[in-house]
């Protein structure tokens, strides 16, 4: 299958809706945040936070994958006899046996990497053409390949080994947090596409069909080179753009989702649980003494008291009518069913060790009272 112009557009035809939605929902305003957002969102801005140990794997993770990609983009460069002895591809035969014989003399490992058979076969500038398109791994090893498709068929376990590694260092890093997901898929696309432009960059070199066309060519945009430098610079920058999405999806770097507010949440809840029961055995141990007791009733009879003065007085029923007023409770109301109704969704079951904890915690608190 050739990927020529007309199948491309039939591809951009067919992804031009979804690629206008993507483009408007980077660029579209997202909804009020409810007043529970807010007051979580102001929480977190105001509380110094560090990567978890999670990110921090993840860091490290995408780091040593950058650098991996990285090294093979600018420091590694696959055999080439042509450029190991500074000739071009259809020199003559003779010049090429001379300067093959020259530079084996000098260095002994020349004709380990470079083995004389490869120099019978190059009397063929059509193995010449195959060598420079498909590279001499497959040129050199593939020993059932005699058509171009052979040697494209040999190329594509090393490839997708590529794209299946990636595939899964995308996955680990966008699993922990949930508004990633759509950062997957994109880029689960985006590998896709980087696949369909390897196939197009041997396809291109392959059409060309002599070797003095090929020549023309830049070496980084047809065949195995240009192939080999697409996919793996191309996996360094999506290493590079998903820390950078994890640095900005990170607690108190940017607005959190609703699993994030709902274990807070939960957290909260359990240490307003904890502090209630800690007040009634307080309150239980005051109430055995006498004195404590007289004065925990004259307490409390002197803020009724108080209270009861304050709703007899005009001025502050007023002001309470006035500030009521100004306040929508039924919207305020219906926002936060809203999100509440989101966050449970959205949101995961506590654990069940939270559970066990909390129920140790009220049987040891019951125990201590019958005690006292």
């Amino acid at each position: 299958m050739m990927l020529d112009s007309s199948i491309i557009q039939v591809l951009v035809v067919l992804g031009l809706p979804y690629i206008i939605g993507a483009v408007r929902s980077f660029f579209a305003k997202p909804p009020p945040p409810s007043p529970l957002q807010r007051l979580n969102n102001r929480h977190a801005s105001n509380t110094p936070t560090k990567p978890s140990r999670w990110n921090q794997l993840m860091y490290t993770l995408l780091g040593l994958t950058t650098l991996y990609h990285l090294f093979y983009v600018s420091l590694y460069n696959p055999p080439n006899i042509f450029r190991a002895l500074s000739l071009p591809a259809d020199c003559p035969n003779f010049i090429l046996h001379q300067s093959w014989k020259e530079h084996a003399s000098f260095d002994s490992s020349f004709m380990v990497k470079y083995p004389d058979s490869m120099r019978e076969r190059f009397k063929a500038v059509e193995n010449r053409l195959l060598y420079q398109v498909y590279g001499q791994d497959a040129f050199l090893n593939c020993e059932h390949c005699t058509e171009r498709s052979d040697f494209l068929l040999y190329l594509i376990p090393g490839a997708l080994a590529s794209y299946v590694g990636m595939a899964a260092i995308l996955g680990i890093a966008t699993t922990q947090t949930s508004h990633l997901n759509k950062y997957r898929t994109w880029g689960s696309a985006a590998l896709v596409l980087v696949s369909a432009l390897e196939y197009g960059t041997y396809q291109k070199g392959a059409d060309i069909g002599s070797l003095t066309s090929l020549m023309k060519h830049e070496g980084f945009t047809v065949g195995f080179r240009g192939a080999y430098l697409l996919r793996h610079g191309s996996m360094a920058m999506m290493s590079v753009v998903i820390m950078g999405l994890l640095q900005r999806s990170s607690r108190g770097a940017g607005p959190r989702d609703e699993v994030e507010i709902l274990n807070d949440l939960c957290a909260a809840q359990e240490a307003m649980i904890g502090r209630h029961r800690a007040l009634q055995l307080a309150r239980v141990a005051s109430l055995r003494d006498p004195l404590l007791r007289k004065q925990f009733v004259e307490y409390w009879k002197k803020r009724e008291v108080e209270h009861n003065l304050l709703l007899s007085d005009s001025e502050y029923k007023e002001a309470r009518d006035m500030a009521l007023s100004r306040i929508d409770v039924e919207s305020i109301t219906r926002e936060a069913e809203q999100y509440i109704e989101q966050v449970i969704k959205a949101g995961e079951r506590v654990p069940e060790t939270a559970e066990a904890t909390t129920t140790e915690t009220s049987e040891a608190g019951q125990t201590k009272a019958s005690q006292a």
